[in-house]
């Protein structure tokens, strides 16, 4: 009987031991699956004696870059990055090469398909799944210069605080950064003194095929808790100052030819510029989620056109910008593309494909500067405007619809008007409108330019407030005669609008995401319940 239950006991421990190793086993796989990670430190590292760990980080994102593969990660240690110089490109982060580069020993290959130009493949293309992550060490603890993408794919971009400077000079006074946008992916074979220059519709020779090819494109990028903003110019950001005549500013953020791209929980702000450039551009991008983030004092918020599909902008907050939140966008003929090799008539049809813009809050709260319209559409299909909040606009209406591409300049070999002057199947509904300064002339639903129509426009169930008065009437559609239609006051958390009369909540107050969304909270009494930004104050 003793000996039967000390083989019972040998086989509890055996069979304890052996759990022991499988979970080991398990926890080990999970390690190895998260990765591994490299330090870098633009300021402080070494190139030739650091190993990546944290106290010997790798000195050049170039060479961090050439020891992580997908699953990894780069932890850039805190600093100020642009003190590293021309020489550093002032902490940019460049994720640009192609295998037609001058490659160096370690960086990353790619395999170069039969008849495939090498400049089209990128070297930094990692798994979607298991994408490389390049965080810095604390939020916003790192400050860089730029962002840089070209036929890049799989890679997450945490916690930068960029900072783009336009205004650097070399010893004559030649600026060296001039018009650097803050982010910028692209997927345009090109030499860098030629950019924005090739013809889409008849594009270099050789590398025909390849520019339609998206598996070739930069895609699967996400950039999120960082900050984005343009620097003061040498002057500073005087009285004197305005960044509206600033012809070296371009995009806080700008993908171009790309797909399944994420910019979430971001502050961007300071993006003013000559040029009235939207703080996030994207032309011919597909695939697109822009969430949460907190956009102030820019021109126009966000922006899809060139044939842009399933663009998603979502719970973000609009302060202050001097342009509509979200629109489309006139793009020039020769960046339409509609994916058919070969056919020179193969530009979209509309700017923008099944854009939704849902459970936004857009104020403005300086007098003066409200935006032309809230909302523009330009030749969109299947756009859809829902449960968003707009405070303190109004004066030149909240929705226009405009012609894509005014300028008829039809590609090669292509008959067809390239002047695109539909747009169908728009909706408008469950949104609130506290209107600032609207006159009787006005009207809220306009269209411009000639021939514009609009065909299957659905509006309903919005909620426009103006103080008690009455909503102007005329235009595309008379917001008085629309289904569910509201004048009374959406009794919202934080007050009736900026700019609003003395004695009033005003909105000037509050500073940042959270502080915002919770202001944009419906009372429990509130007659719009359901309308407006969903989940505000959560």
């Amino acid at each position: 009987m003793r000996m039967g239950n000390n083989r019972l006991l040998l086989m509890r421990v055996l069979m304890r031991a052996l759990l022991a190793g499988v979970a080991s086993l398990l926890l080990c796989g999970a390690a190895q699956a998260k990765g591994k990670t490299v330090y870098v430190h633009l300021l402080d590292g070494d190139d030739a004696r650091g190993d990546g760990n944290y106290t010997r980080p790798f000195k050049s994102w170039r060479v961090a870059l050439r020891h992580v593969g997908s699953g990894d990660t780069i932890i850039a240690k805190n600093g100020d990055y642009r003190k590293a110089g021309r020489e550093g490109s002032w902490g940019g982060l460049s994720l640009a090469l192609t295998m037609a580069d001058q490659l160096e020993a370690g960086d990353p290959r790619q395999t170069v398909p039969q008849g495939t130009p090498p400049d089209a493949i990128g070297i930094y293309r990692y798994d979607p799944a298991n994408p490389l992550t390049i965080r810095a060490e604390t939020k916003q603890g790192v400050v860089i210069d730029h962002v840089r993408f070209h036929l890049a794919r799989g890679i997450v971009i945490e916690g930068f605080d960029i900072f783009p400077n336009p205004y650097y000079t070399d010893e004559a006074g030649k600026k060296l950064n001039r018009r650097c946008d803050g982010i910028h992916g692209d997927s345009v074979y090109e030499p860098e003194d030629t950019y924005n220059h090739v013809k889409t519709n008849d594009p270099p020779g050789g590398h025909t095929a390849a520019w339609y090819d998206r598996a070739l494109w930069t895609s699967y990028i996400t950039v999120r808790n960082s900050k984005v903003h343009y620097a003061c110019p040498p002057g500073g950001c005087t009285p004197g100052y305005d960044p509206l005549q600033d012809d070296d500013r371009l995009y806080l953020i700008k993908f171009n030819q790309a797909h399944h791209i994420t910019v979430e929980d971001c502050e961007l702000f300071d993006g003013k510029n000559f040029q009235r450039k939207p703080a996030i551009d994207l032309p011919c991008s597909d695939d697109v989620v822009v969430r949460r983030n907190l956009i102030r004092n820019c021109h126009r918020g966000v922006v899809s056109k060139g044939g842009g599909r399933r663009v998603l902008i979502e719970a973000n907050v609009f302060v202050d910008n001097s342009g509509a939140a979200f629109s489309g966008g006139s793009t020039d003929p020769d960046l339409f593309i509609d994916g058919r090799f070969g056919d020179p008539c193969s530009f979209a049809f509309f700017e923008s494909y099944d854009m939704t813009a849902r459970d936004n809050l857009v104020v403005s709260t300086r007098p003066g500067e409200r935006p032309v319209e809230s909302v523009s559409i330009w030749a969109a299909k299947n756009a859809s405007i829902v449960n968003n909040t707009f405070i303190g606009i109004g004066e030149r209406g909240v929705l226009l619809v405009r012609p894509g591409n005014e300028v008829d300049s039809p590609a090669k070999e292509c008959g067809r008007s390239v002047r695109l002057t539909r747009t169908e199947d728009l909706t408008l509904r469950s949104n609130i409108f506290i209107l600032s300064g609207v006159v009787d002339e006005t009207m809220l639903y306009q269209t411009s330019g000639v021939g514009t129509a609009v065909l299957r426009f659905d509006h309903r169930d919005n909620t426009f407030f103006q103080s008690g008065h009455d909503v102007p009437v005329g235009g595309l559609a008379d917001p008085n005669r629309e289904s569910g239609f509201s004048k009374s006051d959406p009794q919202l958390a934080g007050g009736q609008g900026a700019g609003s009369p003395a004695g009033q909540p005003g909105w000037g107050a509050w500073t940042d995401y959270a502080t915002w969304m919770a202001a944009a909270k419906l009372k429990s009494n509130s007659s719009s319940l359901g309308r407006g930004v969903r989940g505000a104050g959560k």
